[in-house]
């Protein structure tokens, strides 16, 4: 499932109120369940949902959760495009602190781990899914801080993809491990405005002129 395919998978199944109502529910048992704990009859027995509408709309469990995947990735991307906003306009603090905030709101998230859990399971099968993932997340991000970078990048000898990745990294890799292992409960706003103000002072301080 490429990222053509999956935006034209869940086009036609937002199209469909029913259909829409299937995959709503299965996507809260898969991110409950996981893929292998996950059982059709057992998710219609648990939501009301009969089995029958189910494979009425989706012949397999590998294509529901393959349909799955496509919506929460699409939902994905859309929370993660609120981090767009006029950079030309703004200071390049007040662009870096506002676009960490929005990428620790969307990462960070119970929903949004249990998604990546189930994405890394299923790349191993189809690698396909991960670059799909990696295409409108990741890359999303980065591509942002690029362009904020180019703006202002008189002011430190490292170039944008560099300082971009450098960025996320202090932003993200010390408080993602401590989510993804439960060592830390979901942020709450004053957290992520908190978070955000910290790492843009020490990142603008150790890279930026």
């Amino acid at each position: 499932m490429n990222r053509q395919q999956a935006q034209a998978r869940f086009a036609a199944i937002s199209q469909t109120k029913k259909e829409l109502e299937v995959l709503n529910v299965a996507s809260d048992y898969f991110l409950s369940h996981g893929y292998e704990g996950t059982s059709i009859n057992a998710m219609a027995r648990d939501s009301g949902i009969s089995k029958e509408s189910i494979y009425r709309y989706f012949s397999s469990k590998k294509e529901l959760f393959e349909a799955v995947i496509a919506k929460e990735l699409m939902q994905y991307q859309k929370r993660l495009h609120s981090v767009d906003f006029e950079f030309e306009s703004i200071a390049l603090d007040v662009a870096l602190r506002k676009t960490a905030e929005s990428i620790i709101s969307v990462v960070t998230t119970d929903r949004t781990l249990g998604l990546r859990r189930l994405i890394f399971q299923e790349t191993r099968q189809s690698p396909d899914i991960g670059q799909y993932y990696y295409e409108i997340g990741p890359l999303e991000a980065y591509r942002n801080l690029e362009k904020i970078f180019e703006l202002h990048k008189g002011k430190s000898n490292l170039g944008s993809e560099k300082l971009s990745r450098y960025f996320v990294a202090m932003l993200l890799h010390h408080r993602m491990l401590q989510r993804q292992c439960g060592v830390l409960k979901p942020y709450s706003k004053k957290d992520i405005r908190e978070i955000a103000a910290e790492v843009t002072k020490d990142f603008t301080d150790a890279f930026m002129g």
